[in-house]
């Protein structure tokens, strides 16, 4: 949440933060913060963004929480004219406008904050030395519905040919998605914690809502449909041993790995 005092002050705690806001400052703060204020004859504008939306341009920090820029900064000049223009605007948009606002919203907040502009293009240079990054956005984001190619080249301002050049190696970054998605219900499906949980849920969970394309993507992966993974249970586990890990790390992909198949039962 992004709040600018328009007048009065407001004064306390966000989280473990003392802060102190008179007109024209500006705060940053999360809900799930908590937060103790005294608010003096004061008003102001916020804007809610979902932190899956932030995180396309910005690595969340508890850093960041009751983050203040006081008056006259360059940063309250600019949070400021944004919310204030965002106040003016009608509720009647096209989809592009509201493409258009979402990205500059981003671009403004993620730079105010010292992170790299989201939609700014990388250089050929520095193209190879993102696979890290990007490995570690996949693996956070593998259980959100629209992680594709797309949203991939948006969130690091690459084209396409820069993405599949980044991931060097990585012939098929939809399949690569696919398969680490397999490798996360696999281990789910195994999980003590996840028994009650039906399969296609488990599936859906993680992004392949389709139950027929599921399925048939699981037996192409592992040899064996899901159902009689479950049927298998504990006897599996206790077949290939304490060591062997159910299912896919991420931990190891993000580091450089590629998909194993740890576990192989008929």
């Amino acid at each position: 949440m992004v709040n600018v005092v328009a007048r009065g002050r407001v004064h306390g705690r966000i989280g473990r933060r003392t802060i102190s806001l008179a007109a024209g400052d500006v705060v940053f703060s999360r809900l799930s913060n908590p937060m103790d204020l005294i608010v003096e004859e004061a008003t102001w504008l916020a804007l809610i963004i979902p932190m899956s939306l932030l995180s396309i341009g910005l690595n969340w920090s508890p850093r960041f929480d009751g983050c203040v820029f006081g008056t006259g900064t360059a940063q309250a000049t600019m949070l400021g004219a944004l919310l204030n223009s965002l106040d003016q605007i009608g509720e009647t948009l096209e989809a592009a406008e509201i493409t258009c606002l979402t990205q500059a919203s981003i671009a403004i907040i993620t730079s105010c904050l010292g992170q790299a502009l989201p939609f700014t293009r990388t250089s050929k240079k520095d193209v190879t030395d993102l696979q890290p990054s990007i490995r570690r956005y996949i693996a956070d984001h593998l259980s959100e519905f629209d992680l594709g190619q797309e949203r991939l080249c948006h969130a690091f301002g690459l084209s396409r040919a820069q993405l599949y050049r980044s991931m060097r190696g990585t012939s098929d970054i939809a399949k690569t998605i696919r398969r680490l998605r397999l490798f996360a219900i696999r281990r789910d499906i195994l999980s003590e914690e996840c028994q009650g949980e039906t399969i296609p849920a488990i599936a859906k969970r993680w992004g392949l809502s389709d139950e027929r394309n599921f399925r048939r993507a699981f037996v192409n992966e592992f040899g064996y449909p899901p159902s009689r993974l479950r049927n298998w249970g504990n006897s599996l586990v206790d077949r290939v041993g304490e060591g062997t890990r159910l299912g896919f790390d991420l931990e190891q992909w993000m580091l450089g790995g590629q998909p194993e198949m740890d576990i192989k039962a008929s």
